[in-house]
Parts: structure tokens; C-alpha cells; sequence
């Protein structure tokens, strides 16, 4: 066990409920270690600038302006988002170089084309309609990539389908107001798996993309940049050479899921949600929180002792600690979580739980857990806006 404050581990539950009643939380809260992020953000920024590739950071994990200012710090200059209300947060808030990866809708066309008046706009999209109705629905030019599907079987072309590919690239080439970005990619299917998977995913979506690059060449067609995205394959891959810019987003905070697939460390953990206690229950070695799907998401990851929507985690001195052994938070409804002592030590520490003191889960999921909130609170009791949605 990692204790908070290098106290023994029997105390660690209460010494980090103590340090988050001095926040003066009365409900459930999302809680940044800023020097975690900030530590997560560097590696990747820095990694980026020595192989000379592009960090394009997906913003849809945080959705912070604050966030996205300690990005600019670590040098980054564009990112990723997956809404129009994110890109027009953004564009508010000084990014000037924003690529929407998801499949443009033609419904928001003229949206993007407010955007693109403003700042450099790429948009996506696979399908020949879609950029017919680009190309007559824009007055400003736009940045527009073909999304790829490269084994996720999500959006996208499928990579081996060069004649699609090739019609795509020839339409977009003809179509006045739309530049020709490159080949877009999000290798989904490296979440779940293991490190060496996921650097083996990395590694065929780099050759396939730079093959299908090369065969729009050899057919006069503009080859573009390559992009692709997933925090799991990007963290995994020894090297990144071979692609233009890599979008990764989860990364800045990590997660549970991230942690049990390898892609991170413990002391990546950069959010945890801080939830009051509302019921104790020795009888059955249960504690009754008031955090739960509406707060964490329903992700959850397969543990021995059944799904686990979430750990316990320690709160130190001057941030986030370990994880704390032998706690499980095991079902949750829409605003209850039930958190499980799983060992005799973590028995005996439920005792000591009352209602109104607070516990701090990491989540499974960082992407939903951070949509659940309007803004955050980092553990030194700054408060963070963020985007919401309309």
C-alpha cells in the first residue's frame, strides 16, 4: 500500500478524507493533480519535438481552456476536438489551429464555416456526399482529411479500399474551397489490450496508411499527412517516425484503463472524482457513496472479484497518492456507488467511515467521468472551468 503523508497504511483511508474535507466539498467532485497533468503533458510534448512529429492533443478529454493553457506552455499549438461547441469554446479561448475528428455532418455546415472564417478549420469525412456538400455549402477554406478505418470498424474508409480511396481523393482535389490534408485515422481497437498489442497496432496502421498514401501517389493524387490517435498506441510505440502528427487525448489525465492495459503508471493518475460517504454498512463490508453513473460513466473494467467502476485512491500532502489495496467500488445506480473492503485491513478500516467524510475514486474512464462535471477543483482548491455542452 502506498501511504498518504508516509503514514502507516492503516491510516492512509482517513488521512486522505481529511486533507479533502479541507476543500470543503459538500458532493461529489472531480479533482485534478496539476502537477501530474502538467508531468503527462511534457513527456508527450517533449517525445513529439525529438522525433519531429506534430503533437495535434485531442482536447475532448478535459475540455478545459485552463487545461489547454499548460499545453501552449509545453508548446503545443493545435488541437483536436470532437464537437463544434468545442472547437467555438476553443477558437473563444485563442486556438487558432483546431481539427474536428469526427465525420462532418452536413447539417452543421454552416457552423464550420464561422469557424473557418476565424481560424484553420480540418474537418474529416468519408463519403462522397459529404464533401460535395462541403464544397457547396463553404465560403471559407478548410483543411479536409479522409478518415480511415483501420481496423476499428467504426467511421472511416476501410484502408484497404483503394478504389473508394481514390475517388474520395480525387473529389476532394476538385472541389474548390477544400485543401487536401491527408489520411486521418483513430485506432480504437488498441484499448483493452496490452502494451505490446497496442505498439503492434501502432505499428500496422503506420504501414498501412503510409502504403495507401503511396498508392494515391502512384495514381497522381495528392498523398497528404498521416494522423492518427489513441492514447494506448501512442504511449505503447517505442517510436512515432512515420506518421506526421498523432492525436492522443486520454493522456493528460490517464485512467484506470489506461493503468490496467500498461499505458501508464500509478503516479500518471491525474483525476479522481472526491465522493461523500452516505451510508455505512459493516454487515456486508460495504460503504455507500454518492457518486455514480451520472458522476463516473458505467465503464468498468473485469476484476477477479467481479466489475470494478472504480479505486480508492490516496491523497498526499501536495497531491494524489497510490492506490489504496483492497477497496473496490462494485455497482453503481444513477447516483449511488457501492465501494466493497475486499480484505480483513480494508474491513477494519470501514469502521472508520462515517457518512459526510469523503473518499477519492479514480475512474475508469477519464473522457466520461470528466463530462459528468461542469467544472473541476484541483487539490490544492482552485477551482477549473470547462467547456458544457449546449
Amino acid at each position: 500500500m502506498t501511504a498518504a503523508d508516509g503514514q502507516a497504511p492503516g491510516s492512509a483511508l482517513q488521512a486522505t478524507s481529511a486533507r479533502l474535507a479541507r476543500l470543503q466539498l459538500t458532493r461529489a467532485a472531480l479533482l485534478v493533480d496539476v502537477a501530474r497533468a502538467r508531468r503527462n503533458i511534457a513527456r508527450f510534448a517533449t517525445r513529439a519535438a525529438a522525433e519531429g512529429v506534430r503533437l495535434r492533443p485531442h482536447f475532448k478529454t478535459h475540455q478545459s481552456a485552463v487545461v489547454g493553457g499548460w499545453f501552449r506552455t509545453a508548446g503545443v499549438d493545435a488541437a483536436t476536438v470532437s464537437s463544434v461547441g468545442q472547437a467555438e469554446y476553443f477558437a473563444h479561448h485563442g486556438w487558432t489551429d483546431l481539427t474536428l475528428a469526427i465525420g462532418a455532418n452536413p447539417l452543421e455546415i454552416p457552423a464550420y464555416d464561422r469557424l473557418a472564417a476565424g481560424i484553420r478549420l480540418g474537418l474529416c469525412a468519408d463519403h462522397p456526399a459529404t464533401i460535395a456538400a462541403l464544397a457547396a455549402g463553404l465560403s471559407h477554406p478548410v483543411d479536409l482529411w479522409l478518415e480511415i478505418d483501420t481496423g476499428q470498424g467504426r467511421g472511416g474508409v476501410p484502408v484497404a479500399d483503394q478504389t473508394r480511396l481514390g475517388e474520395l481523393a480525387r473529389a476532394v482535389a476538385a472541389a474548390p474551397g477544400l485543401r487536401w490534408a491527408g489520411l486521418l485515422t483513430h485506432a480504437g481497437h488498441t484499448y483493452g489490450t496490452a502494451p505490446a498489442h497496442a505498439a503492434q497496432v501502432f505499428a500496422a496502421t503506420r504501414t498501412a496508411l503510409r502504403a495507401a498514401r503511396n498508392r494515391l501517389a502512384l495514381d497522381g493524387l495528392p498523398g497528404g499527412a498521416i494522423s492518427v490517435g489513441d492514447t494506448p498506441g501512442c504511449a505503447a510505440a517505442p517510436r512515432w517516425h512515420g506518421v506526421d502528427e498523432v492525436r492522443p487525448g486520454n493522456f493528460v489525465f490517464f485512467d484506470l484503463m489506461q493503468l490496467t492495459a500498461g499505458a501508464c503508471e500509478e503516479d500518471d493518475l491525474a483525476c479522481a472524482v472526491a465522493a461523500p460517504v452516505i451510508g455505512v454498512h459493516p454487515d456486508r463490508a460495504e460503504a455507500v457513496i454518492h457518486a455514480g453513473a451520472v458522476h463516473l460513466s458505467r465503464d468498468a473494467l473485469a476484476g477477479p472479484g467481479g466489475p470494478e467502476f472504480g479505486r480508492l485512491l490516496a491523497l498526499g500532502p501536495g497531491g494524489f497518492g497510490g492506490l489504496l489495496p483492497g477497496w473496490r467500488l462494485r455497482a453503481l445506480s444513477q447516483e449511488h456507488g457501492v465501494v466493497r473492503a475486499e480484505d480483513p485491513a480494508a474491513r477494519a478500516e470501514l469502521a472508520s467511515l462515517v457518512p459526510g467524510m469523503l473518499l477519492l475514486v479514480a475512474p475508469v474512464h477519464s473522457c466520461l467521468a470528466c463530462e459528468q462535471f461542469a467544472g473541476y477543483h484541483t487539490v490544492a482548491g482552485e477551482r477549473i472551468g470547462r467547456y458544457r455542452r449546449g
